[in-house]
């Protein structure tokens, strides 16, 4: 952990309220009293419950079927795990709620429960083809294709390619560009003042918190609570000082490079290495070769010897809007945290990634 900067910086006031909507327009102030301790899913796109018929198919093939399990979410609190076996669909898990599994693909289905857990059972109609969605938490889904009544996961072995190379191939950014990302043209003296406090938001964040899987999750789930996603820098081709962290300290708010670059500092308090991933991803809960991907960051950290993929930005639903609705909260959720690279793969395509280290730059 960072402690032995704690004297040499300067720290933020405690800030401890809500991460609702002002009703005055205000920044919202951060929270750190509404901490995830349950499954908590939802997905950023509406739902999408009818079948999609053989029509709807992109140019390219149907993948191959993947063989054996294919784990959604590794954290044990969610346990959500996907079973493609011919015909069938299987989903099992922890019981939460009243939530009930769904797949909208042509299906006969049986659910069951065993103490506190569940098994789901989808069967596809003989000879459909087509995409749809399986419904793993809430309105959280995961891509599923039918081929002639075949179960068949949706993997594009392109993103998991690439997204192994970019961590095989990771590079240290420069320190003078590590500077940019804390605040612009910022003097020593300003960027011990941005660290102070991200190192007092850190320790609240973590504080109680034994091991650095549990102390990433809570940062994780602080970064997607309290950072807003900012249409209104987005609308303005996002201002370099959007992405800095001196800019979500007074605003609350950023694009996806922002969140990547929060999280990664939070844990580097915390003496936990997370790098910054720069590439592109499909949104809307869609793969590749359904919808021509964007530019997209988001982060990893290897812990164990197990990487943990992160992104904070897409488990995130508080948006700044650019009008008078301005900044609106919504629920923190899960799916991007720790899930697998299988599943990751579908929606994320990594170019490059790099680690920077924030705090050398007091040591200079």
């Amino acid at each position: 952990m960072r402690k032995k900067h704690l004297l040499a910086v300067l720290l933020a006031a405690a800030v401890l309220a809500g991460c609702n909507r002002p009703s005055d327009g205000k920044v919202p102030e951060f929270s750190f009293s509404s901490q995830i301790t349950e499954s908590s899913f939802e997905s950023s796109s509406q739902d999408n419950s009818s079948a999609e018929s053989e029509a709807s198919l992109p140019d390219e093939k149907i993948p191959e079927k993947i063989e054996g399990e294919y784990k959604i979410v590794l954290d044990p609190i969610n346990e959500r795990t996907v079973v493609c076996d011919k015909n069938k669909v299987i989903l099992t898990g922890r019981i939460s709620g009243g939530f009930k599994p769904a797949l909208s693909i042509p299906h006969t289905e049986e659910y069951t429960q065993n103490g506190d857990y569940f098994t789901y059972t989808a069967v596809l109609k003989d000879g459909y083809t087509g995409y749809g969605n399986l419904t793993i938490f809430k309105n959280c889904y995961v891509r599923i294709s039918a081929n002639k009544g075949e179960a068949v996961f949706v993997e594009n072995a392109e993103s998991l390619e690439e997204n192994q190379k970019a961590v095989q191939n990771a590079i240290v950014q420069p320190l003078s560009q590590v500077s940019e990302y804390i605040a612009i043209n910022a003097d020593k003296e300003k960027i011990a003042e941005v660290l102070g406090k991200i190192t007092e938001i850190s320790n609240k964040i973590c504080d109680g918190l034994t091991n650095d899987y549990d102390k990433l999750r809570a940062i994780s789930n602080w970064v997607s609570a309290n950072i807003y996603y900012d249409y209104a820098a987005f609308d303005a081709g996002v201002p370099a000082d959007t992405l800095t962290l001196d800019y979500m300290l007074k605003n609350s708010s950023s694009v996806c490079g922002g969140y990547s670059n929060m999280t990664s500092a939070l844990a580097s308090v915390q003496g936990i290495k997370v790098y910054n991933v720069h590439g592109s991803a499909v949104n809307n809960h869609l793969t590749f070769g359904e919808r021509e991907p964007g530019y997209h960051e988001w982060n990893y950290a290897v812990l164990d010897g197990r990487i943990i993929w992160i992104d904070a930005g897409w488990n995130s639903h508080c948006v700044r809007y650019a009008d008078s609705r301005g900044y609106v909260s919504g629920e923190v959720t899960a799916k991007y945290f720790d899930i697998t690279a299988e599943a990751l793969s579908q929606n994320h395509r990594s170019k490059y990634a790099e680690y920077r280290d924030y705090f050398a730059l007091l040591e200079e």
